[in-house]
């Protein structure tokens, strides 16, 4: 299952403030946005997301900008998608499972089981640990 680039410029914002975080640092929506080509009307619409879902706070000035409400370890790329992507349960949606579509409703809802253990599996820490411990490739 794809999920929408949304769900990925959200993720990418929250490693931003990850990284940040224990310095006690603050990023404001330019300087996401700059830094990964994400426009910034979107960003901001994303960044109002994750904090309606309380995992950010925003301080207003000049030396205000975006925060992460809990430590990386504490905030999952789960958590992350169901602030960006509130939509009901999608095999849920397909209405009951009779005759001949039980055995597809079975494996949507194992695909969506397995999507959704990946997601909570995966902390900002843990993905900031992978994205430093990796060299990085160049090719010519």
């Amino acid at each position: 299952m794809q999920l929408p680039i949304k769900a990925h410029y959200a993720a990418l914002a929250m490693l931003c403030l990850a990284d940040v975080h224990a310095r006690g640092g603050r990023l404001g929506t330019k300087q996401i946005a700059q830094q990964h080509e994400i426009p910034v009307q979107f960003l901001a619409q994303i960044l109002q997301q994750l904090r309606a879902a309380g995992l950010i706070h925003s301080v207003r000035g000049a030396q205000g900008g975006f925060m992460l409400a809990r430590p990386p370890q504490q905030i999952t790329l789960a958590e992350i998608v169901d602030a960006i992507c509130a939509t009901p349960n999608e095999t849920a949606r397909r209405g009951p499972a009779e005759g001949l579509s039980v055995a597809l409703h079975d494996v949507w809802q194992q695909l969506e089981d397995a999507q959704r253990q990946v997601l909570e599996s995966y902390t900002l820490a843990r993905l900031l640990e992978q994205a430093t411990s990796s060299p990085t490739m160049f090719y010519i």
